[in-house]
């Protein structure tokens, strides 16, 4: 029996600590992504070399679920981005878009690669990174097209 469960009242809170061990045995300091996946890692020292060069980046992903984690991942980076995905209001596309392309505070613009379609043009970037390829080359082939446009004006 260890100290904490010999103190008076411990006994009837000792389920509730094995849930807090569990939880963090389960969900480990969200800060340690990084140091547990190479990926993150490598875009790491990718994003800081382009930053520190005065770059804009692209990042595609297939997954909704990988933008939220590249995103929370970002967020802890300290970098400035912007999101687009499936959910993204028609309406609200365009706005992004010119808010990438013509401010310069903005680093990082983070796309899944299927919420695409016309009328996408991203020439504010001059750095692609495909994070994880979709398992149709097609639709990254069509996310590489908007991102070609790089530089037109």
């Amino acid at each position: 029996m260890d100290v904490w469960t010999q103190k008076v009242g411990a006994p009837a809170l000792a389920p509730l600590r094995l849930a807090q061990v569990r939880q963090q045995l389960f969900f480990p300091d969200r800060r340690l992504v990084q140091f547990d996946c190479g990926k993150l890692q490598a875009l790491a020292s990718l994003l800081r070399e382009r930053k520190s060069g005065g770059h804009k980046v692209l990042i595609f992903t297939q997954m909704t679920k990988m933008l939220n984690v590249l995103e929370a991942w970002i967020c802890m980076m300290g970098f400035t981005y912007l999101r687009l995905d499936g959910s993204t209001r028609t309406e609200d596309r365009q706005r992004l878009m010119d808010r990438f392309n013509l401010s310069p505070k903005i680093f990082i613009f983070i796309l899944a690669t299927r919420a695409g379609g016309l009328g996408i043009n991203l020439t504010g970037a001059d750095t692609v990174v495909f994070y994880d390829s979709d398992w149709n080359p097609a639709m990254d082939a069509q996310a590489q097209d908007r991102a070609h446009r790089i530089g037109q004006t």
